[in-house]
């Protein structure tokens, strides 16, 4: 684990089989590097697959802020933001599936979950909460981006629908776009509540084994 490391960059890319020569710059490692000079995070790593199976792994920056030490090739970094995407794959699934309507309120699947001020589950769809035109308030903006404990710290999905209840609804919805981590919040307890397991089981059911990634 790349351990008080602020952010971390993982990229995947796949490359043609030809062979660069020597003098050829590598756009990748070129990027990496970018990523750490100016764009302020200690460490970034990349693997990279060719199309005849052949992998190899780049890194720039270090794994521990305060040290020179580099970060590993097999470095863990947190996934972040892009769970939202497999979180909406599954949601579709369930679309598809017929357990879930794109223009459903949210009231219909998890009822007297959205009230606050100017928040109504029976006003808020689905549809609203996977583009982000729900209105609803962004958790992150009641975290305290200078305590570094948060990081490390589990929250439960309540906790943070919580902080954001407690603030004003950003817009009405389906009047305007704001990009508001919540709704990937609601949208996990929705897909807890219709299927009846947890989230991140169906992630991994439905999507990461699947699409043959490493769990």
């Amino acid at each position: 684990m790349l351990r008080h490391a602020a952010a971390v960059t993982a990229l995947a890319v796949l490359v043609s089989a030809t062979p660069a020569r020597a003098t050829t710059r590598d756009p990748v490692r070129d990027e990496l590097r970018r990523t750490v000079a100016e764009d302020g995070w200690p460490g970034a790593l990349a693997s990279v697959q060719a199309r005849d199976g052949r992998a190899r792994d780049l890194v720039a920056g270090v794994g521990e802020l305060g040290t020179r030490r580099p970060v590993p090739v097999d470095g863990q970094v947190r996934i972040g933001s892009n769970t939202k995407t497999f979180v909406a794959v599954v949601v579709l699934q369930l679309v598809a599936g017929r357990q879930v309507r794109l223009d459903e309120p949210v009231e219909t699947y998890l009822p007297r979950l959205l009230r606050g001020d100017g928040i109504d589950g029976r006003h808020i769809t689905v549809r609203q909460l996977l583009q982000h035109t729900s209105g609803l308030p962004d958790y992150t903006e009641h975290l305290d981006a200078g305590d570094s404990a948060r990081l490390s710290r589990y929250y439960e999905p309540r906790e943070l629908l919580d902080l954001a209840l407690a603030s004003t609804a950003t817009f009405a919805p389906g009047t305007d776009w704001a990009y508001s981590n919540t709704n990937y919040v609601v949208l996990g307890l929705l897909v807890q509540k219709v299927t009846g397991r947890p989230v991140a089981e169906e992630v991994t059911r439905r999507v990461i084994r699947r699409a043959g990634l490493p769990t």
